[in-house]
């Protein structure tokens, strides 16, 4: 089978290797379809580590790393595998270091993938680890009914907490950016209210999902909310949290990653397949993993938010 590998800053190729047979407890799919995290492959192939930029990651990369966003089709299943058959389609819900996800093939366990509907199609389907973990986050606020909410940062998670956040009962959900090609093109989507940053004027909300990370980000909805700001983007910089918030009793969180059960899974599919979350939208590009470079181009500029590709016909 045909893999992508970063082998050093800005270097890549694909290569051919031998696909592993799936142990017992073991999952093998036939990817149809991958999908950029733009964070971690702008870092890798800019030779920073995701968490600590000062750092560069050890080339060569793992086969197929960093791709975790796929959809599939089972070929083949281990002995002990009893939730999924020959034939099923699937979508990734974990992110695989070792080998990754940039690949003809992968070998996946049970609790790593998520069936499909037949009504949920490839590119609905390909950022379902995105929408997992972005719900994860939303859920640490408990019940969002009646509530309002400030999204920062209109990346592919943002523009999944602004409808997700909506369609699971917030009653107002406005996103913030900076970049207004970015803002234009969500509001064209008839998804949601998204805003400049600077227009929001003197606008409060209850809760604050900051998907960006930035300090500064952070720091600029905790002045706006009134009760609970979860973390969700990598933190990059210090938050000061002053005495002012803590007399109101504001709760700053950080993101809390935890295995996404049945009813999570079954809460996800609900949003898309009965509630209208639109996933497609995110994948604005489809470039070849065989062009890879230009896929970073794309995301370096912020024209894509994110990139697709076929593995098995783009490499």
């Amino acid at each position: 089978m045909k893999s992508l590998q970063i082998i050093g800053k800005g270097n890549y190729r694909i290569i051919e290797s031998e696909l592993a047979s799936p142990l017992e407890d073991q999952i093998t799919v036939l990817i149809h379809i991958v999908s950029t995290c733009p964070r971690w492959d702008m870092n890798m192939m800019s030779g920073k580590d995701m968490f600590d930029a000062s750092k560069e990651p050890e080339y060569p990369l793992p086969l197929g790393f960093p791709g975790h966003e796929m959809a599939g089709t089972v070929a083949e299943v281990g002995s002990k595998v009893t939730a999924f058959k020959v034939g099923d389609r699937v979508a990734a819900l974990e992110h695989l270091v070792d080998p990754g996800a940039y690949a003809q093939y992968l070998n996946y366990r049970e609790h790593e993938l998520i069936k499909l509907p037949d009504e949920v199609s490839w590119k609905q389907a390909v950022s379902f680890e995105l929408l997992k973990c972005v719900l994860i986050g939303l859920l640490q606020f408990g019940d969002m009914r009646g509530k309002s909410m400030l999204v920062s940062g209109l990346g592919p998670a943002g523009i999944l907490a602004l409808q997700a956040a909506k369609l699971m009962g917030a009653d107002r959900v406005t996103a913030i950016d900076i970049n207004r090609e970015r803002i234009e093109f969500v509001n064209s989507l008839g998804i949601g209210d998204a805003k400049h940053a600077e227009e929001l004027g003197g606008e409060r909300f209850d809760l604050g999902y900051d998907c960006v990370g930035a300090a500064a980000s952070i720091q600029n909805v905790l002045e706006r909310i009134d009760h609970h700001l979860v973390i969700f983007g990598v933190l990059k910089g210090e938050v000061r949290y002053a005495d002012h918030l803590w007399f109101k009793g504001i709760r700053l969180e950080s993101y809390r990653y935890r295995r996404f059960e049945t009813e999570d899974q079954a809460l996800l599919l609900d949003l898309v397949v009965n509630k209208g979350l639109n996933t497609e939208c995110l994948q604005t590009h489809h470039v070849p993993l065989s062009e890879y470079g230009k896929t970073i181009s794309l995301l370096q500029s912020q024209q894509a938010i994110k990139v697709y590709a076929y593995p098995q016909t783009d490499m």
